[in-house]
Order: structure tokens, then sequence, then C-alpha cells
């Protein structure tokens, strides 16, 4: 069953992470875009101009897809390991027992006929 969870865990991951790489393409594509609109090649932008504006909103675009990765990565992994905690077996430990005898048990071929 955990590995189950993990697999699961790990393909939502992968879903998330291309979804994300897809925002983030995007939001490049159209921040890029936008920041270089109105500007002169070579000179920065005017502070307070559109292509200014565009250029710290573009930044903080692409940010903001980055921790929304890591946020919705590190979700999927925790509920995959509450999951794992919360429903998961556990296995019994199996110890030799005696059942009571009162004779102490060794290996086996341990006994007088051992040496012959």
């Amino acid at each position: 069953m955990s590995k189950i969870v993990w697999r699961f865990a790990l393909a939502g991951v992968a879903i998330w992470s291309v979804v994300a790489f897809l925002t983030y393409s995007v939001v490049d594509l159209v921040g890029s875009g936008a920041s270089a609109y109105g500007t002169v090649p070579g000179f920065p932008a005017e502070p307070f101009s559109f292509a200014w504006i565009a250029a710290k909103a573009h930044t903080v675009g692409l940010s903001a897809v980055a921790a929304g990765w890591l946020a919705g990565a590190a979700m999927i992994l925790g509920a995959a390991f509450l999951f794992q905690r919360l429903f998961g077996r556990r296995r019994a430990v199996h110890a030799p027992r005696s059942y009571g005898s009162s004779i102490p048990s060794g290996p086996f071929g341990d006994g007088p006929r051992a040496g012959r």
C-alpha cells in the first residue's frame, strides 16, 4: 500500500510540475513581451513607465509561479506522508518464542551427536 501511495504522489508531483512549467512559460512569454514594449534597445526603462512596471510584475509573477509550484509539491508529498502514517499497516516483528518450554534451545545440531 505504501508503494502505491508514493507512486501516485510522485505522479501527482510530475503532473503538477508540468502544469507549473507551462504556467511559468506563459508568464515569462507575456511578461517579457510586455516589459519590452515601449523601450529603446540598449537603454534601461524609465522608472514608473509601463515597461518598468511590466518588468517588475514579470519578476513577481515568475517568483509567484515558482512559489506556487513549491507549495503544491509540498502539499502533495505531505498528504502522501500523512496518508501513509495514518492508514499504513504496521508489520509485526516476528521474534522466536519458546512457548513456555523450560528447556533452553540452541542452534540446530548443537546436541551430543554433533561431534561424531
